[in-house]
């Protein structure tokens, strides 16, 4: 092993099995995999019951499927955020308040290494969970309801990068915050990028350009709305009748398809939440 990778990378994979550890041991997780499991026994139970009953009416029981599934991915992406802004929420404001971080920084790391190790770790665990729960809904509704979203890979990777930008914006309030006061604004970021959604949406619905426009402004904010309606977009049928009316369909609608500015935007948003939350944490006393 180089001396570059013992100096950088070595103290990156301590801190990453250190977070892991430190995750589960807290009830919270536990908690979270508990209404996890319940989240998808319901579902199951939802899914047999509701398509025993459809028949082989084709569009209706793919409409209903997707619909169904978009709801399933909905929860996925909620309970992810929320596992990722209550776990995360004390990442520095917390651990220095606890004296955590005094023997980290003590040790010949530097602060990013801390920062980003935790980063990481943190983003592994939430990765983990949200692969084996939007999997586990997805291959409910292809065992249950007979549908296969196309790309389902790319509702994954959409959802994964979702996370990705809510976990450095943790990092980044957490650098100023305390935990609870951390973790409020966090969830109220993600609530108002929601809301932008939807009031965009129903801009392009009704073609009011002005509500397009604030919805748009209110998503770029917080990226995360935008990425989990390109999640959605995996998961539209391929046929041209269905898909014009599930891009219409309530909250769960798709105005975008994923576009490559959306991507770019949302990892420029990740790194520099990242780089400002090192920039802070190198200044706080601990």
């Amino acid at each position: 092993m180089s001396a570059w990778a013992v100096r950088y990378l070595k103290p990156l994979g301590v801190l990453v099995g250190s977070t892991w550890k430190e995750g589960l041991r807290r009830r919270l997780i536990i908690v979270g995999l508990l209404l996890t499991v319940a989240f998808l026994v319901l579902y199951g139970l939802g899914a047999y019951f509701a398509f025993r009953e459809v028949g082989d009416l084709t569009e209706v029981r793919v409409l209903a499927a997707y619909q169904l599934l978009s709801f399933g991915i909905f929860v996925c992406s909620f309970l992810g955020t929320m596992l990722v802004i209550f776990s995360a929420a004390g990442v520095i404001s917390g651990d220095s308040e606890s004296g955590l971080l005094q023997p980290l920084v003590a040790r010949p790391l530097g602060r990013w290494q801390v920062l980003v190790g935790k980063y990481l770790g943190f983003i592994s665990l939430f990765l983990a969970y949200q692969v084996l729960l939007s999997g586990s809904v997805i291959m409910l509704t292809r065992l249950l309801a007979d549908f296969s979203p196309p790309q389902p890979f790319q509702t994954l990777a959409f959802l994964a990068l979702q996370g990705m930008v809510l976990l450095a914006l943790v990092s980044l309030i957490s650098s100023v915050l305390a935990p609870v006061p951390t973790g409020i604004v966090a969830f109220m970021a993600f609530g108002l990028s929601f809301i932008g959604g939807v009031v965009r949406q129903i801009g392009m619905l009704l073609s009011n350009e002005t509500a397009e426009v604030i919805g748009r402004i209110i998503t770029y904010l917080l990226p995360s709305d935008n990425l989990f309606r390109m999640a959605l977009s995996g998961l539209q049928p391929p046929s041209s009748l269905l898909g014009d009316i599930l891009g219409n369909l309530g909250p769960f609608g798709i105005p975008v398809e994923p576009t490559t500015f959306s991507v770019v935007y949302a990892i420029v948003y990740l790194a520099a939440c990242l780089g400002i939350a090192v920039a802070l944490f190198a200044r706080r006393d601990l």
